[in-house]
């Protein structure tokens, strides 16, 4: 009876202990470009340190809709949004510089809402850019879907460099750019 008394405190002591001993070191946190292919996530990488510098605490920085473009003429280019806890998304565009070595980093700097955001890239693809294009209608178009401050340095960069071949993390269905 003492045997199985003895057993029994060291048995509760042993799962007290587990209880509170330190976690196993978890993995570290996985990077964004860890579902893309081994000889795309330099790209990658490289994009998102370049766009990292425009926080003020890039490790918390959250990104969505991650993709690989390449157009024909352009080449390839990194897009994605991202944004600090509680702040707006922002779109970055990533691309190689036209007139030098290394990248070129496009910041989104209009202050479009959510819900605008989808209807103004709608008409981006449609107006900006484009020949025969009627003004007042376009012009008419980009008011009613709240979109007349629009970033044009930004969307051009978009709509010339994120619209091409794509390639996502593996995982992600769907465009949903």
């Amino acid at each position: 009876m003492v045997r199985e008394a003895l057993g029994a405190v060291a048995l509760l002591t042993g799962l007290a202990l587990a209880a509170c001993a330190p976690e196993p070191a978890s993995k570290s946190k996985p990077k964004p470009s860890d579902g893309f292919a081994a000889a795309d996530r330099p790209l990658v990488d490289a994009a998102l340190a370049q766009a990292s510098k425009t926080f003020s605490t890039p490790g918390s920085v959250e990104i969505r809709d991650l993709v690989i473009s390449e157009v024909e003429g352009e080449g390839r280019s990194v897009c994605f949004d991202a944004a600090e806890p509680g702040q707006r998304w922002v779109g970055f565009v990533v691309r190689p510089a036209k007139f030098a070595d290394g990248m070129e980093l496009v910041e989104e700097q209009d202050a479009l809402s959510p819900r605008a955001r989808p209807q103004c890239r709608a008409l981006v693809l449609k107006y900006l850019g484009e020949r025969d294009v009627n003004p007042d209608e376009a012009e008419i178009a980009f008011n009613q879907a709240g979109c007349m401050d629009i970033d044009g340095a930004y969307w051009d960069a978009w709509k010339r460099a994120c619209n091409g071949r794509q390639t996502r993390p593996a995982g992600v269905a769907g465009a949903a750019r």
